[in-house]
């Protein structure tokens, strides 16, 4: 990897055991880490701000030429406790939704969960953050994130765990988010730092439950809980199908132009992962 390269992450809970080993110096002075919400990462990434962004799987079929780094990735087999549909009423009933300005790949889902679950299709909008507001106005409110996980409902209302609905309907893991670069970016030192960021912030999960504050409070045993029983950080076969699946459901209602298939990078070697193999035979005598 040549210079720095430019790391963005998304802000949230969910993401720390994946970031946690270069939050720690893992990569030294080569990387530059940043970090905002799902949407504006994506756009980031797109504009060629980051070399590398840990996007929303929905932006798999709208920013061409991405690659996934193979392995890596949030994930949720069952319920997920962080993608929420909130509501004051059956969602079936619904007829407003008001979707969450931050969140692009749970509000297609979402749209998605209508269609082919409920067999509805109700008016979409982008709406306020404030969950009070939104739900005055919508008979329906996506939540996402460390609000949805975090944040008390109100009276009266009830949520469905968008990610279990997705798992009951499909029999497939639902992948919210990858480390995705453009091509060529990757290589085998930055695969093997991202993995390694994992295994360190596997072995962690505590720490970073008891530190971990939102909105000044920590919640040691629900975040430790959300992250060791409700999410999963690792892309596999039924993963990968499981965004195929998505990404196809996205293009048939026309929420993306066209179907994809998440495509993963090539783990190419570096000038200087070459110069060190090279020395290496050098020094041996190879």
């Amino acid at each position: 990897m040549g210079g720095k390269l430019r790391i963005g992450a998304v802000a949230y809970l969910n993401t720390r055991p994946l970031v946690f080993g270069l939050e720690q110096g893992l990569g030294g002075g080569r990387i530059e880490l940043s970090y905002d919400v799902p949407a504006a990462l994506a756009d980031r990434l797109e504009r060629g701000e980051i070399d590398v962004g840990l996007i929303p799987t929905i932006e798999l079929a709208k920013i061409p030429g991405l690659e996934i780094v193979p392995g890596l990735g949030i994930v949720s087999r069952g319920p997920a406790r962080s993608v929420l549909l909130v509501s004051r009423g059956a969602p079936e009933r619904a007829r407003r939704v008001a979707l969450d300005p931050e969140s692009r790949t749970t509000n297609a889902l979402t749209r998605i969960l209508f269609d082919e679950l409920w067999a509805t299709r109700p008016e979409f909008e982008i709406a306020s953050l404030d969950l009070a507001t939104a739900l005055a106005d919508h008979d329906a409110v996506v939540r996402i994130g460390d609000k949805a996980l975090f944040d008390p409902m109100p009276d009266g209302a009830g949520s469905v765990d968008l990610g279990e609905r997705w798992d009951r309907a499909t029999g497939l893991p639902f992948v919210y988010a990858a480390w995705a670069c453009r091509a060529g970016v990757l290589d085998g030192e930055l695969h093997d730092m991202l993995h390694e960021s994992l295994r360190r912030g596997a072995a962690a999960i505590d720490l970073i439950a008891e530190d971990y504050a939102w909105n000044g409070r920590t919640h040691p045993d629900l975040a430790r809980e959300y992250l060791t029983r409700n999410l999963r950080f690792r892309l596999g076969p039924a993963e990968m199908d499981g965004m195929t699946r998505f990404l196809a459901s996205a293009a048939r209602l026309g929420i993306v132009a066209a179907p994809a298939r998440p495509r993963l990078g090539l783990v190419r070697r570096s000038a200087r992962e070459a110069g060190v193999e090279a020395r290496a035979e050098v020094e041996s005598g190879a």
